[in-house]
């Protein structure tokens, strides 16, 4: 293996951590920070601004979740010797993961609909989706945006502790 691989490898544990933490981080400022401001708009301002949020933190969500998660299964898969090491680091990992298929099978479907009602009334059409549903629709994908945040941030917390358990940190007084 060449040495630039080596030393990739040999930091796979902290590029989770990264990967992982932009990740939760990111997901905690949307549901403590934007989303309560953008209730506090209005729900006409709220509804508006959706597109534009959702358009630039997907790509920025996707490719946390891939590097962190990929990188914590990896690392975990490495550690020989501890079954619980290489258990939380799997399982930290797939559950990041796995907010690429939550994301799609449920917060999608609502994404694309108010993307949708938005693109129509661009064009000058009357929304299709009244102001009760709307609400609705809002509320819903703030509930299911909340198990994102509280999961990876579970994730997170779990990946910093494991790597916390390294002895080469306990040798550097960490």
């Amino acid at each position: 293996m060449s040495t630039t691989l080596t030393s990739i490898a040999d930091h796979l544990d902290s590029l989770a951590v990264v990967g992982a933490g932009f990740f939760a981080g990111t997901a905690l400022y949307i549901t403590i920070g934007e989303t309560p401001a953008l209730q506090d708009f209005g729900l006409d301002e709220h509804w508006g601004f959706f597109p534009h949020m959702y358009k630039r933190a997907a790509v920025s969500q996707s490719i946390f979740s891939a590097i962190g998660g990929i990188a914590a299964i990896a690392h975990g898969t490495r550690i020989n010797g501890s079954s619980f090491d290489r258990n939380l680091w799997i399982i930290a990992g797939t559950t990041l993961i796995a907010m690429g298929p939550y994301t799609v099978f449920l917060m999608v479907p609502i994404n694309k609909m108010i993307i949708n009602d938005n693109n129509e009334t661009k064009l000058g059409k009357e929304s299709q989706i009244s102001v009760t549903q709307r609400k609705e629709i809002l509320q819903k994908w703030a509930g299911l945006h909340l198990g994102r945040t509280i999961t990876s941030v579970a994730s997170f917390g779990a990946m910093v502790f494991g790597l916390s358990r390294h002895s080469s940190l306990l040798l550097l007084g960490w």
